[in-house]
């Protein structure tokens, strides 16, 4: 019986901050006082108990429940229907990892953040800095990056704008993709890649899914991947040029 008083009382007031609203439209008189009125309806609807008591976030996993409040500004037992939702998904967006959110009102007093996460995808560096970018290249935080160390570091300028692209084609290549240390971004059209044994690798600017392809194929049949070598070219579409680790000369013993 409580509850469906509430709402009418609700019903009430809601009709008049609408009819308030309408004439505000009519001058700056109206306006003040259809603030006035606004402000002692919700009042009126946080007395009926129309306030906010829990807000519940889904979604959530990196984001520290501590910034995400500061950005959401709400607070216990304030009006519900004055929770400014536009304002409010405005401010979450502005923290690196929310990709997209969605806040609403579940009545009489929650307020749900739906949170989608940007994924980490790569470490970036470029002039010294490294940072965790997810595979938009959105520059997700430069700080406790311990925990991201398994991620494959990506170096250059404009490595960052590139990262999707080339997500994908590693994505293609598990083999290449789970050998992978680093991808340099070179000369603003193609990647170096390098292997964890050390062997640096040239992709071409064009036809990479190909090159890609190739590499894997030589690893499935030849185990290259395990092999003493310094560097596979892959630039040239008719061949592939293997470079071997170098191996020192003998320096004879000097004769006292």
């Amino acid at each position: 019986m409580l509850q469906v008083r509430g709402f009418a009382v609700l019903a009430v007031v809601l009709a008049a901050v609408a009819a308030i609203g309408f004439a505000g439209y009519q001058g700056d008189t109206f306006k003040k006082f259809g603030d006035r009125v606004t402000a002692q309806a919700l009042e009126y609807t946080a007395a009926a108990g129309f306030k906010v008591k829990d807000i519940l976030v889904t979604g959530r996993v990196q984001i520290p429940a501590d910034e995400l409040l500061a950005h959401l500004s709400i607070k216990k037992d304030m009006p519900v229907f004055g929770v400014d939702i536009a304002e409010a998904q405005k401010s979450l967006t502005a923290i690196s990892w929310v990709k997209d959110v969605a806040i609403s009102r579940r009545l009489p007093d929650t307020i749900v953040v739906a949170l989608q996460e940007r994924t980490p995808t790569a470490l970036w560096q470029y002039q010294k800095k490294i940072s965790l970018i997810d595979q938009e290249g959105v520059v997700l935080t430069s700080s406790g990056l311990s925990a991201w160390q398994s991620l494959p570091l990506i170096v250059g300028e404009d490595a960052a704008r590139h990262v999707t692209e080339l997500t994908a084609l590693l994505n293609a290549e598990p083999a290449v993709a789970g050998a992978l240390v680093s991808a340099t971004w070179v000369g603003k059209r193609r990647w170096d890649l390098r292997l964890k044994n050390g062997i640096a690798v040239k992709l071409p600017e064009r036809d990479v899914e190909l090159a890609l392809r190739q590499l894997a194929a030589l690893d499935e049949q030849k185990k290259i991947f395990d092999r003493n070598i310094a560097a596979i070219d892959l630039r040239q579409a008719d061949k592939v040029v293997i470079k071997p680790v170098a191996v020192a000369a003998a320096v004879p013993a000097k004769m006292g």
